[in-house]
């Protein structure tokens, strides 16, 4: 397909290098200008019908329940993100991944920031809040709003705040990638750097023919879904290789292989 009309693909892409999760938040609201502007994309991109992004306006703090009594919350947000998908969808978890990386970047770009959580949330408290449709789920949330400055140390210690995570290799996540097209090498960059659960990159890219399959590497992530993690992995690599002058459409797949990019 080519770029959905609602896709910011430079944007987004500039914004890949310097986001950083975070979660705790100086508690101010967010202007209207920023609940405006995100609040449009969540109903604007939508490239794929079993997923879809709400934003909370307002988040009451019993969403975010955090992992160890305190240690971890999120404090201080004013707002949400809720990550809904169709749970009758075969391929709604990457979906989802891919459309919700989408707001999350382009929240960045406003200079707010987030944090996929997909483990340490309330569901019932969600759930009093939102409409879902039959069949729809809950899977995921992000706060948003302005992160403090200084991040606490229990944020810097336990999620490693104020710098890149590790990340596994180019050769680990895509071998023989130094010998592919310029438009695949772009792309395996910028996925290598998507967000994970427990960062875990449970994401393979090859190279068959002239097309690019993403596949989950057999790691199983507790609670979230190695297939909405590939799914963040697939929007990156389409910023990388859309940055390298690329239009191409993805194809859905069985088993361990999510996804084809193939150029157009």
């Amino acid at each position: 397909m080519p770029s959905h009309p609602a896709m910011e693909a430079s944007t987004w892409l500039a914004t890949i290098p310097s986001r950083r999760s975070r979660r705790a938040f100086d508690t101010h609201a967010l202007s209207h200008e920023d609940l405006d502007a995100i609040a449009t994309l969540c109903s604007r991109f939508t490239p794929y019908e079993d997923a879809r992004v709400l934003l909370l306006p307002e988040a009451p703090e019993t969403v975010f329940t955090g992992l160890i009594g305190s240690y971890g919350k999120v404090t201080g947000s004013p707002s949400a993100l809720v990550f809904i998908a169709d749970a009758a969808s075969p391929h709604a978890e990457e979906h989802l991944g891919y459309t919700g990386e989408a707001v999350v970047l382009a929240a960045d770009a406003r200079g707010m920031q987030t944090c996929w959580i997909g483990g340490s949330f309330s569901r019932s408290a969600v759930t009093r809040i939102v409409t879902l449709r039959e069949s729809q789920v809950v899977r995921a949330v992000s706060p948003l709003g302005h992160a403090l400055l200084e991040p606490p140390r229990a944020e810097r210690v336990m999620f490693g705040a104020s710098k890149p995570k590790s990340r596994r290799s180019l050769d680990q996540i895509a071998a023989g990638q130094e010998d592919w097209p310029a438009w695949a090498q772009a792309g395996v960059r910028a996925a290598q750097v998507a967000p994970s659960a427990m960062n875990r990159q449970p994401w393979r890219f090859r190279m068959e023919g002239d097309s690019v399959i993403v596949a989950t590497s057999g790691v199983r992530t507790p609670v979230v879904s190695t297939r909405l993690d590939c799914g963040i992995a697939m929007l990156h690599f389409e910023l990388g290789a859309r940055g390298e002058g690329l239009d191409g459409e993805w194809e859905a797949l069985e088993g361990h292989d999510i996804a084809r990019w193939s150029p157009r």
